[in-house]
């Protein structure tokens, strides 16, 4: 096939490193498409769904203002100056009230003569708040009235006959009412780290208010709270004291350990930190669901809604073993506190630190995406300054790839924002080829100094749409080549770069841990590629994903295999332990296949961990999953993949794990955690001469095969238990460094 060559942007002929050519969108600063609202009628607002209705409205002071959930703007409340006037909310069927809220502008400075009465029929008036005598100062400007007992009605009236201005009518912001007297402190519970919580479960009912745990040394263990509110509440915040050691002494009772003054074990000393983080709200595909994992400081709770927090807690390689316990305080403005006591375990079993991790995690980077949500220039100084986080918390779960690109656009035009290429390929007058590999190494030894070490892939020979670009060096104009593996063209584009690709990896020491990756690419393309690598470079070594049969890839020469989880074969498993030991890599990876187990946004978050047994069940040596910051347009509000909004098998979450900031989110933590799981079952292993205790082996067998994966609930019982049994397992070996 002969080679097309097509002109697709200019740039400077002096410009070494191609910039994309679309501008950066601004950063946009998160929040939630939709307020999560309770369901449950003892909590939601009694008044939700009213018609409103006035005697009249002054100006823009209209009456659907009463119930828009703003209690502090200067234009959106009712007011009528022409007395007597009323405001009414009818419902549409009879329901029960307990309590009724007012929230009235110019607190502290105007009183007002009002009565709030209540009717079933709309005919026969009962007096609820008979304040017609006036209401005297409102400090604060609300008022909460609790009837003697509940009432039923269908219309609620609030009628006003006179103020301490009487050339001023009243200002109403906000009338809301409730089925039970609301509680004057927040109100919650201790969840679990394996559910989602939605109006679907909220309010927790019968649950557990202390919190209690088990960690090895060096593991990272969570907790999930909740609190709910019928009222609106401002400034929620969490405050979290430090872990510090204890002694149990009996029933509810802790004292400190009997050396107090030994300074390393002492009360409180060392203390184990522990922060607490709000779960923010996403969309995935239209319905709200709890993922981000956001640091705010404060967070308002308007009436009717809910809010999980999250609770991290890192445990030093170095702690002392022991009980630890502290306390979680939800607090919000002029509400009484929230207490939930906790209490952690630290056993004497300790992980290794993530760079020691055996576990191969190859989570595919995206700089260009980062940079386009920060709003700075790729490779820029402030653009490695932002990465730096998102780099070192995914060191901090075990990452040992760093990602590479050598071509523009490896898979295609697929993303809201494409990748480019760390390496620019300049074709000459004279029909040779110079190449700039500023970019690649800058990234390479940034993401090294984050501590990624291990691999580098880069991709990719074959791109998903056939296109090869390169800078005319000429014009600087972007051109493109059309060719097949295996043609004459092919090797013209890729000869010289891999001679010359060769040369330089081996100058900076990384030859050895570099891989010329590709995805899922036809095996027959594979294997004119490799040919072509054997000839031009043969001391370079070739990754791939798979996504058909492995049988399909048999013979093709790779140091680094993966297969689409959907796909692995008895074969493939077999020849596992035969890869591994002629130091090739093995590992398995999820997409937006199979739709379980994943790890989706509105994926169960137990799959999460439950990948990291089936890991370890089948003998892989990691797992690979694409990827970690390619965002849609705005992933704070929803989350689907952003190229096909009308393709909804492309599953929300798909795409990213964490969120811009970077913030955590629930499946990325949860995905870490299984790793976690993977590394002490490695331990286990290996201190029983290569052998788990027969309990955890028929445990584990519940992970081998994905088709077998059963409902939700299942999934939890199956991954509690595996956790029981392992921490059982860890009290009787001694697994210290």
């Amino acid at each position: 096939m002969g080679m097309l060559l097509l002109s697709v942007t200019a740039m400077p002929a002096t410009d070494a490193i191609v910039s994309p050519s679309t501008p950066f969108s601004s950063r946009h600063d998160p929040y939630e498409p939709q307020i999560p609202l309770l369901t449950h009628p003892e909590y939601a607002d009694v008044l939700r769904d009213a018609k409103i209705t006035a005697s009249g409205h002054d100006d823009e002071q209209r009456p659907e203002f009463v119930h828009d959930g703003i209690t502090d703007d200067t234009v959106m409340f009712w007011t009528s100056k022409v007395f007597p006037s009323w405001v009414k909310l009818e419902l549409p069927e009879v329901r029960e009230v307990a309590q009724i809220n007012l929230n009235l502008r110019a607190p502290g400075t105007r009183s007002f003569n009002y009565a709030i009465e209540g009717s079933e029929d709309g005919t026969d008036w009962q007096m609820l708040h008979d304040r017609l005598d006036g209401s005297g100062i409102i400090s604060g400007g609300k008022v909460k009235v609790v009837l003697p007992v509940p009432v039923r009605l269908r219309e609620l009236r609030m009628t006003i006959t006179g103020g301490s201005k009487p050339d001023e009518g009243p200002y109403v912001q906000e009338i809301s009412a409730y089925a039970r007297p609301t509680p004057s402190k927040l109100v919650g519970a201790v969840g679990d780290i394996n559910h989602r919580y939605d109006a679907s479960n909220v309010p927790l009912v019968g649950s557990e208010q202390t919190w209690q745990a088990t960690a090895w040394r060096g593991e990272r263990v969570y907790g999930q709270f909740v609190v709910w509110t019928a009222e609106s509440r401002a400034g929620l915040r969490a405050e979290v004291s430090a872990l510090r050691r204890v002694k149990d002494v009996g029933r509810d009772r802790q004292m400190p350990p009997e050396n107090t003054n030994d300074n390393t074990v002492g009360f409180g000393d060392p203390a184990l930190q522990i922060s607490a983080r709000f779960v923010r709200n996403v969309l995935a595909d239209g319905k709200l669901t709890g993922d981000v994992l956001d640091d705010a400081v404060r967070l308002d709770m308007p009436a009717g809604s809910y809010r999980a927090v999250w609770l991290t807690v890192e445990t030093p390689r170095d702690a002392v073993p022991g009980k630890y316990a502290g306390t979680l305080t939800l607090r919000a403005d002029g509400t009484e506190p929230k207490e939930f006591p906790l209490t952690l375990e630290v056993l004497p079993a300790t992980l290794p630190a993530p760079a020691d991790w055996k576990f191969h995690l190859d989570i595919w980077q995206h700089p260009w995406a980062i940079a386009r949500w920060h709003d700075v220039q790729p490779w820029s100084e402030e653009h490695f300054r932002i990465m730096r986080p998102y780099m070192i918390e995914l060191a901090q779960a075990g990452q040992k790839v760093i990602t590479t690109t050598i071509t523009p656009r490896p898979w295609g035009s697929r993303d809201y924002y494409d990748y480019d290429t760390m390496v620019v390929h300049l074709r000459q007058p004279d029909g040779s080829w110079k190449f700039d590999y500023a970019a690649f190494d800058r990234y390479v030894e940034f993401a090294m100094s984050c501590g990624i070490t291990q691999q580098i892939n880069c991709y990719s020979m074959l791109t998903w749409s056939g296109r090869l670009e390169y800078t005319d060096a000429a014009t600087g104009d972007r051109r493109y080549a059309m060719c097949e593996p295996g043609s004459a063209e092919f090797a013209d584009y890729w000869g010289p770069f891999l001679r010359d690709f060769e040369q330089h990896l081996e100058s900076k020491g990384w030859l050895t841990i570099t891989r010329l990756a590709v995805d899922e690419a036809p095996a027959t393309m594979m294997k004119a590629m490799l040919e072509l690598v054997h000839t031009c470079a043969p001391r370079l070594k070739a990754a791939m994903a798979g996504n058909s049969a492995p049988s399909n890839y048999t013979g093709l020469d790779l140091a680094d295999f993966t297969i689409i989880l959907d796909h692995a074969s008895d074969d493939l498993l077999r020849d596992i332990a035969q890869r591994r030991a002629e130091g090739r890599v093995t590992t398995f990876y999820v997409c937006l296949d199979p739709k379980r187990p994943n790890t989706f946004v509105d994926s169960p978050p137990a799959e999460s961990v439950w990948l990291g047994y089936y890991t370890a069940v089948n003998g892989y040596d990691g797992m690979l999953r694409w990827a970690y910051t390619t965002w849609p347009e705005n992933p704070f509000i929803e989350t689907l993949y952003s190229c096909h909004p009308w393709r909804r098998d492309l599953p929300p979450g798909d795409e990213f794990m964490i969120y811009p900031g970077p913030r955590s989110s629930i499946r990325w933590e949860l995905m870490r955690d299984g790793i976690e799981e993977w590394e002490k079952l490695r331990l286990l292993r290996e201190s029983n001469h290569g052998t788990l205790p027969k309990d955890l082996e028929e445990l584990l067998e519940r992970f081998r095969d994905p088709k077998t994966l059963g409902d939700d609930e299942e999934i939890i019982r199956d991954v509690e238990a595996m956790r029981e049994a392992i921490e059982q397992a860890a009290r009787k070996v001694n697994l210290t460094p």
